[in-house]
């Protein structure tokens, strides 16, 4: 069924048209930090996220998505800009890095960090 904090929405359609405003924030948001990540104060996998980061001394923002009065437009924003459904949404120098998974085999592998040497 998938983790809860994904915020699947059957009536996705019906709210396109006000997504946009919030990907024009999203966009500006990823651009100004060097790493960023958007999760949610009770999903296990951003809280891991965050630890992962902390561990690793490396320096980030974050936005907890459940704390925002959006009724989830920016998470919807999020899922189209990525294609990803659950949080933590995790950003270097703009771009879009991946999940739990792709943070810790970049932190592992050392492609993470080297992505934030490079810009």
């Amino acid at each position: 069924m998938g983790c809860q904090c994904s915020g699947f929405d059957k009536h996705s359609e019906a709210r396109i048209d006000l997504i946009e405003p919030f990907s024009e924030i999203i966009r500006s948001q990823i651009n100004e930090y060097q790493v960023l990540l958007y999760s949610k104060s009770f999903c296990e996998q951003s809280r891991l996220a965050k630890q992962l980061l902390r561990k690793s001394s490396i320096q980030f923002e974050y936005f907890e998505l459940d704390n925002m009065n959006d009724d989830g437009q920016a998470q919807s924003a999020l899922q189209t800009f990525t294609g990803k459904k659950a949080t933590p949404y995790v950003f270097i120098c703009g771009k879009f890095y991946g999940g739990l998974n792709e943070l810790q085999k970049g932190l592992e592998s050392g492609e993470f960090k080297k992505g934030i040497k490079s810009s």
